[in-house]
């Protein structure tokens, strides 16, 4: 056993540099690894963007697809009965573009 603490305690360095270049292979990893779910995410946001408008224009009666998306970004629910009580908003003249994010408690 004491051959085995022995060796360990000799070696203490090249187990530290072993662990240190180990730690910064991850780390490179994580980062890069990091970068592209970074792009996947902008390209799906993208997407749902795009969806979000496609549906808002195929909805019936005629949905803005801009509040639904303006919805989307603000992080509220999308539902037709929020989209046309902004919609009815706007045609009386009020600002619906700046949706109120809703407080649930």
């Amino acid at each position: 056993m004491s051959s085995v603490l022995d060796f360990l305690t000799g070696h203490a360095a090249v187990f530290f540099a072993a662990t240190t270049i180990v730690e910064g292979i991850l780390a490179a990893w994580l980062l890069r690894r990091n970068d592209e779910l970074k792009v996947r995410l902008q390209r799906a946001r993208g997407l749902a963007e795009e969806a979000a408008r496609s549906a808002a224009l195929a909805a019936p009666g005629g949905v803005d697809p801009e509040i639904v998306i303006q919805l989307l970004r603000s992080g509220q629910s999308a539902t037709l009965d929020v989209v046309r009580d902004l919609m009815e908003r706007d045609e009386r003249g009020e600002s619906p573009r700046r949706p109120q994010p809703s407080v649930s408690r």
